[in-house]
């Protein structure tokens, strides 16, 4: 299944607020979206901001139990978690992404803190009929986010900020244009602190295929209407 742009991604942590919350939140996200990701809940979500953080924290179940509780599919949908809590056991995390109808499992510590395992990763996906996903950020070695243009990946995702959620003061557009020109070819997602349309046209203008939309939807989650409404206006940056 390949994503096509423009297009408008949400991200919720599975079994946040509770099982029957993030099932009911599901539905609203799979209305709305293009694709989605799922967290698995993890004891240390570093590289998250404090609202995704509080998710992880406040999820009913930990791990891939949490992921467990539904079935995915309707809409892409890549599962989210940290390979430092999966050293020895990629495999099982591949087998439980199929398990659940999911299409690629995206590691944001992977290339940063345990690139060796680079190999090893994509091995599995490819073993179990996934596809590879990277997350990259602007420190990224441009050498490293063009090599993975060979693995074929479902798309590769530009973290915009520093941690999910957190305003700095970069140079958003240049670090889109640049990546963009390294990935040719290559599906390209942004994300992080992505909360209104204009946010939408300007990260899409600049190069990427696609939006991923996070800490902003938090406090939308337990109301459908609100949630949905919400997704739609962010839709509407997309041209």
């Amino acid at each position: 299944m390949e994503l096509k742009g423009p297009a408008l991604g949400t991200y919720i942590t599975a079994t946040y607020p509770s099982r029957e919350g993030f099932v009911r939140a599901l539905k609203c996200l799979t209305e709305a979206s293009d694709f989605i990701e799922v967290g698995i809940p993890t004891l240390n979500p570093k590289y998250d901001g404090p609202v995704i953080r509080m998710t992880h924290k406040s999820s009913e179940l930990k791990g891939l139990d949490a992921v467990k509780v539904a079935k995915y599919g309707q809409v892409p949908t890549i599962l989210m978690g940290y390979v430092e809590d999966y050293l020895s056991e990629l495999d099982k995390v591949s087998e439980t992404a199929v398990e659940v109808g999911a299409q690629s499992i995206l590691y944001p510590d992977l290339l940063f803190e345990h690139i060796e395992l680079l190999d090893r990763y994509v091995g599995s996906m490819r073993d179990y009929g996934l596809r590879p996903t990277f997350f990259v950020s602007s420190n990224t070695p441009h050498r490293i986010i063009a090599s993975l243009v060979k693995y074929e990946p479902l798309f590769i995702y530009l973290g915009l900020y520093a941690a999910t959620g957190i305003k700095l003061p970069l140079y958003i557009e240049r670090n889109v244009r640049e990546v963009r020109r390294l990935t040719e070819g290559v599906t390209l997602v942004a994300g992080f602190a992505i909360n209104s349309p204009e946010m939408v046209r300007l990260v899409i203008g600049a190069g990427a295929d696609a939006v991923v939309v996070g800490s902003a939807l938090v406090d939308k989650l337990n109301d459908y209407s609100r949630c949905l409404h919400f997704i739609r206006m962010l839709r509407g940056g997309l041209g």
